[in-house]
């Protein structure tokens, strides 16, 4: 098959193709973009567009497809979902312009990590890219948020080859859009678990080059325009500044444009916050649920009230990084506290916080050049929001309130007040979205602008004025004023009065029954309007570039006023919560006490149906009640009760207020949690994998000022395996470092209450059931002592196994602890009791039981019986209960 032709166009996309091989590339050719060979291919699927071909004539034509230019984005979204990048290509000089093929580069290319639309955004979620790197015995991160200019960085000590655990776990923790690592990472098998780590998201390696310390050193001076890093704090971490480096590498190669709003980099320290890892926040349903994977069932639907889309992102920051600084922590309660403490200023500042736009993302994406009129006027409505929202804020006198903390704001309102009022007196207020159309500019702002629209406007107007005033020198009746696109304006004339025109007409045509004519006047006239429209379009095109470029110049004040009313709305979103739900503001104590008196959980309470829910009270501490073990039977809501105390010690080092009665807490550095476990099938993991893992991970990290949630250890292997290891388990955090750590154990296994009797700081607790006739009901009361029943039957029957099922494991249950194993009956629903024939041969053998069946079973039923918790009502429901089992 013969080679396709050739052409020039053909070999300026493959010039520009090779240049961008590991993306989809959008080529403009007028109204819409072209795809070609196997970009077209993989498009056309992905898009479910036609796929078709150039040259179909030839021997080899070429694959192709393409998609409009203006519904571009939706397109683009769809192939970055699928995991693409997208190179787009447009024409970079006019047409008309142009000597011979039309030149066109590559604008900007767009990766899951490199989002600027917010069609293509989750307008309450950061959209991060980080870069991990590693430099001697340092390793870190660096995360930028595009769209918002938001660049951060953190570092620790590395122990051996790979990166740290702490590292991947803050990385997966902040859900990266895309990550970057140096390609020696892509096949050495020392990170293969970092690869495995990192599954499932998109991840670009780059040369080793880019992350080399002294050129990623040289980029950010370059980049922040500076001498040294000393004034960000990072000029002595050499792997942030790797990975920050490679960061800003890669968005100078993707957005080929500078990046005004990229200002700052801000380092954090990772022993600054509480440390939550992946598995902790995706088993505490914190950001999303866990078999819905959607926000619906998760702390963050709760606790969002926000009234900004800035403000939605920045409480997602702070649920992922709790607190681990009194003093701040205790200035957000006091925030909170003020709001409360004025519902009128509350809901007036709610009020005005809606009239504000995401501040963060408009002045991100005018600064890179991609603003329209419409996001001007959007930031512009924001700004005139500025002081009356700060004078109801200066009227609620804290520090994180009225910006004190910050800065002066008096200057910096004055600032962007005039930067509104130009925007206002430019920009039309029914400005369209596209820019080379017209339309842009209000009148008045720029005479030379009035008086192309006055001409392009009273252009049909000056015509039937002038052929009035034509007639009237002339004195020709038959003169009329026309137009085509040959000659443009022309006089016609009837044949019989051609000969009396005047001397300056210009003959241009003669018909059958008329004569064209032309005047110098009319040509200039005509040349006016003619090009008015076009002259008004690039005029009002170049004064909203003006404009813009001032916003621009104002984008670093505009993004730290944003991220300051995006704190401001956190809090009163925490105000409104902690109102509306009946919570409390926490005690901080530095006694190593969690103390929760009526605690609830604060999704479960929300969502419960069909009965009231319980709350229930905690008490741990170091020296008595540090291991909390609970039994009981499942679905009686054991696992309820972990949540709702690792939630609520979350909440409260966030700086919110928690779901309870009264709460004294100490500061944790670290939640682990062994909160049930789905198969990792993907890695080849069991559940009973998973559920090692995870205690491996609690066993050797905790530390006394940990706070361990357990649930459940042990269920994916056997009965016997499983309950050592969560015997050994529960040892050992009682003996860890000869201190203990405060736990939270719930089991199946009601052995390990004898673990109290020998571990003077495990407490035993149970859930509470009540029974009647053979059935249960859950009082999801947690209360003192264990339990050495489970109830499976029981909860079997409330699931709706069926009545054969149940009798039969009963059946089965009492002759595995009655009998010899071996004399399980074979049968199923054997019901019948043991014949007399039976009886009379134990009795013969000398093992004739003290008590019949029925009787032994009232005896368990008064060994089980809390009669000090009891009510009289409750006594009389037992006794009765005890009658009808004794067949009276």
């Amino acid at each position: 098959m013969s080679e396709p032709r050739q052409t020039p166009m053909m070999a300026q996309y493959l010039d520009i193709k090779e240049q961008y091989k590991d993306a989809i590339l959008f080529y403009r050719m007028g109204d819409f973009y072209e795809m070609f060979h196997e970009d077209a291919k993989k498009a056309a699927a992905i898009l479910e567009i036609a796929l078709t071909s150039r040259n179909k004539n030839e021997d080899a034509p070429v694959p192709m497809c393409g998609v409009p230019y203006r519904a571009a984005d939706t397109y683009i979204a769809r192939l970055i979902e699928n995991g693409c990048k997208v190179a787009v290509c447009d024409q970079v000089e006019e047409a008309s312009a142009a000597k011979g093929l039309v030149k066109r580069e590559v604008v900007r290319v767009i990766t899951p990590g490199m989002i600027l639309n917010e069609t293509l955004l989750d307008q309450t979620t950061n959209n991060f890219l980080i870069a991990l790197s590693m430099i001697r015995d340092r390793a870190a991160l660096a995360c930028l948020d595009i769209s918002t200019g938001t660049f951060t960085t953190c570092e620790i000590l590395k122990k051996g080859a790979g990166i740290p655990n702490a590292l991947i776990d803050e990385a997966l923790k902040l859900d990266p859009r895309e990550i970057l690592l140096p390609e020696h990472m892509e096949k050495d098998p020392a990170f293969r678990s970092v690869r495995q780590a990192l599954t499932g998201r998109q991840i670009t390696y780059l040369s080793p080059s880019i992350f080399r310390e002294s050129d990623a050193r040289d980029r950010l001076i370059e980049k922040f325009n500076t001498i040294t890093l000393n004034g960000f704090g990072i000029d002595q971490m050499p792997a942030a500044i790797s990975a920050a480096g490679a960061v800003t590498a890669y968005v100078q190669d993707t957005q080929m444009q500078d990046t005004t709003h990229i200002f700052q980099i801000c380092p954090y320290d990772l022993e600054q916050f509480l440390k939550l890892d992946e598995r902790t926040c995706r088993n505490l349903e914190l950001l999303a649920n866990l078999q819905t994977r959607d926000k619906k069932g998760s702390l963050i639907s709760i606790l969002d009230k926000t009234a900004t889309a800035m403000g939605s992102r920045k409480i997602k920051t702070w649920l992922r990084h709790p607190l681990v600084n009194r003093e701040e922590i205790e200035l957000r309660f006091e925030a909170i506290q003020m709001l409360m403490d004025a519902p009128h200023l509350h809901k007036t500042l709610i009020t005005l916080l809606k009239s504000v736009y995401d501040l963060e993302r408009l002045g991100s994406k005018v600064s890179m050049g991609q603003g329209n009129a419409r996001d001007l006027l959007a930031l512009k409505n924001s700004l005139l929001c500025l002081p009356e929202l700060f004078s109801t804020l200066n009227r609620l006198d804290h520090p994180l309130l009225n910006g004190s903390r910050v800065q002066d704001l008096t200057p910096v309102l004055a600032q962007l007040g005039n930067l509104a009022g130009l925007v206002d007196t430019a920009i039309r207020e029914d400005a369209p979205h596209v820019l080379n159309e017209g339309g842009l500019i209000n009148d008045g702002y720029s005479p030379e602008l009035d008086e192309l629209v006055s001409v392009s406007r009273d252009g049909k107007s000056w015509i039937a004025k002038t052929q009035a005033e034509e007639k009237e020198k002339t004195g020709l009746s038959s003169l009329k004023i026309k137009y085509n696109k040959v000659f443009g304006y022309f006089i016609e004339v009837s044949k019989t009065q051609a000969p009396q025109v005047p001397d300056h007409y210009i003959r241009k045509q003669t018909l059958v029954n008329a004569e064209r004519f032309i005047t110098d006047e009319m040509k200039e006239v005509e040349s006016k309007i003619l090009s008015a429209q076009d002259k008004r379009n690039a005029l009002e095109y170049d004064l909203f570039c003006s404009v813009r470029d001032q916003v621009v110049d104002n984008a670093v004040t505009i993004l730290k006023m944003a991220d300051f009313i995006a704190t401001v709305d956190v809090l009163q979103g925490l105000a409104r919560t902690a109102s509306e739900n009946g919570y409390t503001r926490p005690e901080i104590n530095d006694q190593g006490r969690i103390a929760i008196t009526h605690g609830r959980h604060p999704v479960v309470e929300k969502l419960i149906i069909g009965e009231r829910y319980v709350p229930n009270s905690i008490d741990m501490d170091n020296e008595q009640n540090q291991i909390l073990l609970i039994t009981g039977p499942n679905m009686a809501g054991k696992s309820t009760v972990l949540r709702q105390v690792a939630l609520t010690v979350i909440m409260a080092q966030m700086g919110a207020f928690v779901p309870a009665q009264n709460a004294s807490l100490c500061l944790v550095d670290r939640i682990f949690t062994r909160v049930g476990a789905l198969d990792n099938l993907s890695a080849g993991q069991s559940t009973f994998m998973v559920e090692m893992e995870e205690t491996a991970n609690i066993v050797n990290n905790a530390t006394p000022r940990s706070l361990v949630i357990l649930d459940e250890i042990g269920r994916g292997t056997s009965t016997y395996d499983g309950m050592s290891i969560a015997w050994a388990v529960a040892r050992y955090l009682h003996d860890l470092a000869g201190k203990g750590v405060k736990t939270l154990f719930a089991t199946h296994y009601h052995e390990l209450i004898r673990l109290a009797d020998t571990h003077p700081r495990i407490r035993n607790f149970h859930i509470a059931v009540k029974e009647f006739n053979d059935n249960i009901v859950f009082l999801r009361q947690l209360k003192k002592g264990g339990t050495n029943k489970s109830y499976g039957i029981q909860v079997a029957r409330l699931a709706g196994v069926p009545h054969e099922i149940i009798e039969d494991a009963k059946q089965i249950m009492t002759a595995i602890e009655q009998t010899d194993p071996r004399q399980i009956p074979h049968e199923p629903h054997v019901r019948k009791p043991a014949s007399g024939k039976r009886r009379k041969k134990n009795i013969a053998d000398g093992q004739m039981e003290l008590f019949t069946p029925k009787e032994t079973e009232l005896v368990e039923m008064l060994k089980q019986v809390d009669i000090s918790g009891m009510t009289p009502l409750d006594g009389l429901n037992f006794l009765n209960d005890m009658k009808k089992k004794a067949g009276i």
